[in-house]
Order: C-alpha cells, then sequence, then structure tokens
C-alpha cells in the first residue's frame, strides 16, 4: 500500500487501525488509462452551472500529480461538459454553491466491438406504413407538401374568406404539424457524448467507442487545479472558448505574432499552459529573491506580456525551499520544454548556492532536512521525472 498523507498516518499499521473504526472508502480503478482529466466548474446560487475549464494531470508515478494542462491534451471536450454540467446540476439540487470539481478518467473500452462501428453511421430504418408498428410523425410521407395554388390577391381574399374551421382529417394534420415544430431534436447515438456515456436506459459506453470514462472523484471545493485558472487566464489575457474548451487570447491581448494573421485565426490565438504543483528544492533556501530571480532570468526564464508566452512563478517561499511555475505557449509540447528548462535553471541555481557560489546567503542556522521521511513534498525531482515522461510520449507518438 501508498500512504497518501504520512503526516496522518505514519505507517499502514495506523491506516488500518482507523479504517477499522470509522470506515473507509474503496475507489474502483479502471486498467490501461489514458489520461486523468478533470472538470472544473461554478455553481451560482440560482442554480446555474457554468464550466469554467478543464485540465490533465502530469504525474510522476500512479496517482502523484506533479503538472498540470489547461486545457486538457488528451479526451474529449464534449464528454467532459457534458459531465461538469450534469454532476453540478446534482451538486446544486443538494444545495451546494461555488466551485467544485470532478475527476474523469478515460481509458480504452474493454467493450469495444468492430463491427458496431459501422452501425452507428446508418441512418435508422424507416417505419413501414400501416400493420401495428408505432408512427413518428417526423416519417410521414407527406408531411412537407404543399399544394401548388396560385396565390389569392386581395380582392379574392375580401370575396372569398377563409374558412373559420377545418374537416376533421385537415384538422388532424394541422394539430400534428404544430406538435411536431415542439417536439424536441432526437439526439445523435452517434456523437461522442451518447457513445461515451450512452443514451437512457443504457449507460456506459458503445460497443462502437474506442474510450470509455469513469467519474472517480468529485470534489465540491476550490481545488489548486481550479485557483490557477484565475491567475492563468488574467496573466496571458485568456478566455474560454465553450465550443471547443480551449483558451484563446481576448481581443484586447496583443497577439504579437498573429498581427499579419486574420481576427478569426483560432489556432494563432490559442494558448496552452503547464503549471506544477508546489515543491520542494533543496538549496533554493541559501539563496535571495534578487539572486533568484537574476539567476531565473539570465538562464529564459521569463514572461512576454506582447506574445502572451513565457513562464512565470505561481508560489515561491525561499524560506521553506517551495516553488510552483506556470508556463503559457502556443501548444503542449513548448509548454512542457518550457517548463522543463526553468526547473532545470532552479536546480541549477540551488546547487551554486549550496556551493557557496555567488548569489549564496551565508549558514545562520543548523541544516535541516526539506523532505522526511515523514512527510509527502514533492520534490523537484518529482517534476523533471513527470516532464520527462511527457515529453517522452509525444516522442513515441510521433514515430509511430
Amino acid at each position: 500500500a501508498c500512504l497518501c498523507n504520512r503526516g496522518a498516518y505514519p505507517d499502514f499499521g495506523a491506516w488500518l487501525a482507523e479504517a477499522t473504526r470509522v470506515g473507509c472508502v474503496i475507489q474502483a480503478v479502471p486498467d490501461s488509462i489514458l489520461a486523468q482529466t478533470s472538470v472544473h466548474v461554478q455553481i451560482d446560487p440560482d442554480g446555474a452551472v457554468n464550466v469554467l475549464g478543464t485540465s490533465e494531470a502530469v504525474t510522476s508515478q500512479p496517482f502523484v500529480r506533479a503538472a498540470s494542462f489547461f486545457p486538457h491534451t488528451r479526451g474529449n471536450w464534449e464528454v467532459l461538459q457534458e459531465v461538469g454540467l450534469r454532476m453540478g446540476h446534482v451538486l446544486a439540487g443538494k444545495g451546494v454553491v461555488g466551485f467544485a470539481s470532478v475527476d474523469i478518467v478515460f481509458f480504452e473500452n474493454p467493450n469495444f466491438d468492430p463491427m458496431h462501428v459501422g452501425d452507428e453511421d446508418r441512418e435508422p430504418t424507416p417505419i413501414v406504413i400501416g400493420g401495428d408498428t408505432p408512427v413518428d410523425p417526423r416519417h410521414l410521407m407527406f408531411s412537407d407538401l404543399r399544394s401548388p395554388s396560385p396565390a389569392m390577391s386581395s380582392d379574392s381574399q375580401d370575396r372569398w374568406p377563409m374558412p373559420i374551421s377545418l374537416p376533421e382529417s385537415r384538422q388532424a394534420d394541422y394539430d400534428l404539424a404544430m406538435q411536431l415544430k415542439d417536439l424536441p431534436p432526437k439526439p445523435k447515438t452517434n456523437s461522442a457524448v451518447s457513445m461515451v456515456l450512452g443514451v437512457s436506459p443504457n449507460v456506459g459506453a458503445s460497443p462502437s467507442s474506442h474510450f470509455a470514462c469513469w467519474v472517480v472523484d468529485v470534489d465540491a471545493r476550490l481545488t489548486d487545479e481550479a485557483a490557477s485558472l484565475f491567475p492563468l487566464q488574467f496573466t496571458a489575457q485568456l478566455r474560454l472558448d465553450s465550443s471547443t474548451g480551449h483558451f484563446r487570447l481576448t481581443t484586447a491581448a496583443q497577439a504579437g505574432d498573429s498581427v499579419d494573421a486574420p481576427e478569426d485565426d483560432a489556432d494563432a490565438r490559442t494558448r496552452w499552459a503547464l503549471v506544477s504543483r508546489i515543491a520542494a528544492a533543496p538549496g533554493l533556501e541559501r539563496m535571495s529573491h534578487q539572486a533568484l530571480f537574476q539567476a531565473a532570468k539570465m538562464r529564459g526564464v521569463s514572461y512576454d506580456l506582447f506574445h502572451n508566452i513565457g513562464t512565470i512563478f505561481t508560489f515561491l517561499d525561499v524560506v521553506h525551499s517551495l516553488f510552483s511555475l506556470l508556463t503559457v505557449d502556443r501548444t503542449p509540447e513548448t509548454c512542457a520544454k518550457r517548463l522543463a528548462s526553468g526547473v532545470s535553471a532552479l536546480m541549477e541555481g540551488a546547487a551554486q548556492s549550496s556551493s557557496g557560489k555567488a548569489g549564496a546567503k551565508p549558514k545562520v542556522s543548523a541544516p535541516r532536512e526539506l523532505n522526511p521521511p515523514e512527510s509527502d513534498n514533492l520534490l523537484i525531482t518529482d517534476v523533471q521525472v513527470a516532464l520527462r515522461a511527457v515529453q517522452k510520449r509525444w516522442v513515441e507518438k510521433s514515430r509511430t
């Protein structure tokens, strides 16, 4: 077993004693996980649900989050949006107001059947006229036909007023046509939402879908990932595109690289972000803020407000050697490379301060252990391991 909070449970025996006293919840985890995503929503006091955005976890080891992509790089936006709205309405019905995050994992559908892929794209067989089969009004043969009668002049209308009532058969057709106008559109069985989430009464992924998803956790609070959305949108001047789930530059943003591009070029105005979690960097406590920022800037850790790309600190505590970085760029790949270079710059600066080079502060206290055995602090090496795994995945994908 892997304990997630060794400060509360020093060993497995302590956890087992508490579990036998108060009980525990077993969370199911599917095999062959493809992506660990989250959708973040805000529930208003009137019950309205707004989707703030999505994120995808970047892990250094299974279920240990080291960073998060904004928005997700794998998964389906329509599915995430639908899950967020449904869960938001359920929470609103229970009296929840504020922020909530829903964790969703995408995995390979174990019930996938290639023989069903072609069946989803076929049009439904029309109902045969006659017999006892129920008739769908939308399939009536003569529902849209009209008589080719010439237009009547105003004089003829005065001489021949329209009848007040229609024959019984014609009146039935008229009432049926009015009912058809009020019918909701029939959901498409081959849409991403219906294929992955299912259509009532069939719940779950369709055999024609390669992928399936599970909701594994619901946090009725403002999570770290949801809180990162606000400084991200403020700093990079981004807004969520509700149709695609991507973050686009606002009209007021000065996109220097898209000056020559048309205003409707969505790709030129799209930005991705990668935010690292708060991690410990041994040796950072020996550096001053001035020396740290100078060393980071010399290694290219900066933010360009004109192009809206770069790297900034979202959290910095040199006393306790803790930091967090946010990178914004045009693609997820460049975000990962930029964050990796920023983390390496911090590690080099901390190593130089530990060796007593320029920028180091004199020791005034006894050495202490930044990550004792009972602590679960994320280390800077864990962030590097997670970034290397992401970059390796993209390299392997490009080769295939």
